[in-house]
């Protein structure tokens, strides 16, 4: 259902300690970091819309690029080496309905590479929570299984409890029972 997280991360170009050892800088996009992930949700069918699996396919990169920065003196914006970190989501709906979208990006100057790399992994876990929320509406939803889905994120779970922490944002949830158990004390 899942490729496994981790395995599709590739370094397409050269580390960054021999990328930090080389004295000119490029300027076309080559590719120096990319993750890709695909995996596979569930939708609801609400507002006349059709019930089924959604799949997604996310790609994210660190490229060399041109990025715009500001000149020291004043308020000009120009051209400069640097790279750019860039996050691609499609989804293909029922009914083979498909939307590709840039869900994030960001420029970084010719020395932040480390920064960008930061940022990378950052994103990567943000997307790993995706897929948790994701896999957990694929497995429970269409078997019909689903006792509690969080109204603010979507993730789903099969087992009931009163007092259920969300893996998908992280919220909290009580039952009536533990909130009437409080307000008695």
């Amino acid at each position: 259902m899942v490729q496994s997280m981790l395995t599709g991360f590739e370094t397409k170009s050269v580390s960054m300690g021999e990328f930090n050892r080389q004295s000119g800088f490029r300027r076309w996009n080559n590719l120096i970091y990319f993750w890709d992930v695909k995996y596979q949700g569930y939708q609801r069918a609400e507002d006349g819309g059709k019930e089924g699996y959604m799949h997604f396919h996310v790609k994210t990169e660190i490229v060399e690029a041109l990025i715009k920065s500001k000149v020291k003196k004043g308020r000009k914006k120009v051209m400069v080496p640097g790279y750019q970190l860039i996050i691609i989501q499609e989804m293909v709906f029922p009914r083979n309905i498909r939307e590709k979208f840039v869900v994030y990006e960001q420029s970084f100057q010719k020395n932040q590479l480390r920064e960008a790399f930061d940022v990378f992994q950052r994103e990567i876990m943000n997307i790993q929570a995706w897929i948790r929320i994701a896999e957990s509406r694929a497995r429970f939803i269409p078997k019909k299984i689903d006792v509690f889905e969080c109204p603010f994120c979507g993730w789903v779970t099969d087992s009931w409890k009163d007092d259920i922490l969300c893996y998908g944002c992280g919220k909290r949830f009580w039952s009536e029972k533990l909130w009437n158990g409080f307000s008695h004390n």
